[in-house]
């Protein structure tokens, strides 16, 4: 899987505290590339419940929230296919619940 970050996410990125994009990584690398690596962008195991990943309505961009207190974290993606049948993972949006205006 290819991993690959919109303007928007770098954008929002540049603008979080170090410590708030350190936790947002840190909840990356331990419980969502797991849960994807064990298949549950396709329903083969469910999501990692400390993440709240879910679909947005009527999109097919996904939310998850990795910290509900302060700071209110919480990030925007979504699943595409290259030309070459691998997937790629779409960061759209990192932030706080404001992100979901424009996910």
């Amino acid at each position: 899987m290819r991993y690959e970050r919109s303007a928007s996410f770098l954008r929002d990125a540049s603008r979080l505290p170090p410590e708030h994009y350190v936790m947002f990584k840190d909840a990356v690398y331990k419980y969502l590339l797991p849960a994807i690596e064990q298949g549950a962008h396709t329903g083969r195991v469910p999501w990692p419940v400390r993440l709240r990943v879910h679909k947005l309505t009527d999109t097919d961009i996904y939310s998850l929230t990795w910290n509900f207190a302060s700071p209110d974290g919480r990030a925007t993606f979504r699943f595409e296919t290259a030309d070459d049948g691998e997937p790629i993972l779409q960061w759209r949006r990192v932030g706080d619940h404001s992100i979901y205006a424009h996910p």
